[in-house]
Parts: structure tokens; C-alpha cells; sequence
């Protein structure tokens, strides 16, 4: 079966593994924004009007990128029905993804006594549950076993955490097939800094806001949100409005506080202004 739109929110939902916190600090967010506009991209269409700033500059993403996924997935010839080995969708799993994997299979049912990986990896999942935990809690694994039965033209997550952990570039079909490189990565983990993954994050897939925002509107119903060390990335198309909110150099930590100011602010004229301000 296709997935039309409303297919596609029957299947993910609102989507995103930040928690949106009731209390948002607006006036602490919209300070940062003042004294950093030159890391923030917005492109904002709610009941109060539109504020766009930077909208046509490239910032990282983070697991927002799964958009492309999605618009791919929701226009191409793939029934959400097919079956999935596990096996086949964990072999793309590397880590560095903030626990989305382990929260992706907690989402499935599937047991993982070592919070790595499935305890049962010849078991089966459908492509609409690897969509459903690829957007809910952005999961790379997901992304990239997606982005490949689908043909979408983007570089592979796990290609960039290679580069991170190898400091090259690698294919990942070489990673799948060679156990001497995938000893090598697992080796060279622990080595892998603080401030190396906060360097590796600016440099990852990038967008502009006015493409998320467009992308938002053609294929989300609800919330996507990602958050890399620096980055949080926030793409929203709800009733109300639709937004693309793009951030670096950032502490990613205060995501969930972003994602309820964004949404307040495509309801809120006041809130909407707030952004105008800041960034004006």
C-alpha cells in the first residue's frame, strides 16, 4: 500500500525524541538568538504571519534529513506491509545516534539484553515501523537501511559516524562486508572526543530552512526534531502552521524547550514576534 499523507501521520505520528516541556523559557531562548544570529535559520508560517531569517543558508540537520526519507518513501512503490529482518536494518547501526536506537527498539518490542543491539536479529519488522522509528526517535539504522531500498540520493548516516570514528572516509557497504573494519571502528570508539563529535556535527548533512519548512508541508503531519552535540534542528507541519528552526553551536540539551517555543509560536502572535525581534 502507498502511503498518502494521511497514511503517513496514521504511521508516525508526532515525531521526535525530545520532550516538550510545559514551561518553556522564551525569553532565555530569544536572548541566545539575539546574540548568535549567524547560527540560526528560520523560516516560520503561522496564524500571526511569517518570519524568515537566513532561510537559504546551510546548517546541519542532524536527523531531521530523514525529510528526504520520508518524501521518498511517501512517493515511491514501497507497501509498509514488507518484512524486514532486523539483521538487515541493525547492520547500518553504528551508535553515536543518542540512544534512538535502543529507544527504536523498546518502540518495537524488541529485547536487547545488552542495549546494543535486538537479542533476536532474524526476526522481522515492517518498512512502516522502521519509518515510524526513524522519525519518532530518529534512528540512523532505520534512515539508512530506508535511504537504500529507496535510492535517496544523500549520504548515509553511518558513512558520516565513519568518518568521525575512522577520520576518512570509508563506504559503508565496505563496513557491512569487512569484519577487520568493523573491529577497527568498534577499536577506535573510545577515542572519539567530546569536541571531535562537536567539530564532526557542524560538518554533517546540511539544509536550509526554507527547505525544511517546504519539505514539512509536502510530507509531515506533526513534529520532527534533531539533535547532534551543538545542533538541534526542528522541522514542524501541523494545523496550525509550519516551521523550520535550525541552530548550531548550541547546548543541544535545551531541545525540548525549543520545540514547544516553535510551536507556541505558530499560534501565538506574540511568541511569533519574539522571533521577528530577536533576529531582525
Amino acid at each position: 500500500m502507498l502511503l498518502t499523507r494521511r497514511h503517513l501521520f496514521r504511521a508516525c505520528g508526532v515525531a521526535g525524541a525530545v520532550t516538550v516541556l510545559p514551561g518553556v523559557a522564551s525569553e532565555s531562548w530569544f536572548d541566545w538568538m539575539r546574540a548568535n544570529r549567524r547560527h540560526v535559520a528560520v523560516v516560520l508560517d503561522g496564524r500571526g504571519g511569517r518570519v524568515a531569517h537566513r532561510p537559504h543558508e546551510r546548517q546541519p540537520l542532524a536527523a531531521v534529513r530523514v525529510l528526504s526519507h520520508l518524501a521518498a518513501y511517501a512517493g515511491g512503490d514501497v507497501a509498509a506491509d514488507e518484512r524486514v529482518r532486523v539483521a538487515e536494518w541493525e547492520q547500518y547501526h553504528l551508535g553515536l545516534d543518542g540512544g534512538a536506537h535502543q529507544a527504536a527498539l523498546r518502540a518495537l518490542g524488541l529485547a536487547s539484553t545488552n542495549g546494543v543491539v535486538a537479542d533476536e536479529p532474524q526476526r522481522f519488522v515492517t518498512v512502516g515501523e522502521l519509518v515510524s522509528v526513524m522519525v519518532r526517535h530518529g534512528d540512523f539504522a532505520a534512515g539508512d537501511w530506508l535511504g537504500r531500498r529507496l535510492g535517496v540520493a544523500v549520504p548515509a548516516f553511518s558513512a558520516e559516524v565513519l568518518r568521525l570514528v575512522l577520520g576518512r572516509s570509508v563506504e559503508v557497504e565496505r563496513y557491512v562486508d569487512d569484519p577487520r573494519l568493523r573491529l577497527e571502528v568498534l577499536g577506535r570508539f573510545p577515542d572519539v572526543t567530546d569536541e571531535a563529535r562537536r567539530s564532526w556535527a557542524r560538518e554533517t548533512w546540511a539544509g536550509t530552512a526554507a527547505e525544511v519548512n517546504r519539505t514539512c508541508r509536502e510530507v509531515l503531519d506533526g513534529v520532527v526534531v534533531g539533535v547532534l552535540p551543538g545542533v538541534v534542528a526542528v522541522g514542524v507541519n501541523v494545523p496550525e502552521g509550519s516551521a523550520a528552526v535550525l541552530v548550531r553551536e548550541v547546548d543541544e540539551g535545551r531541545a525540548g524547550e525549543l520545540v514547544g517555543l516553535v510551536r507556541r509560536a505558530l499560534v501565538e502572535p506574540a511568541v511569533l514576534r519574539g522571533f521577528q525581534v530577536s533576529l531582525s
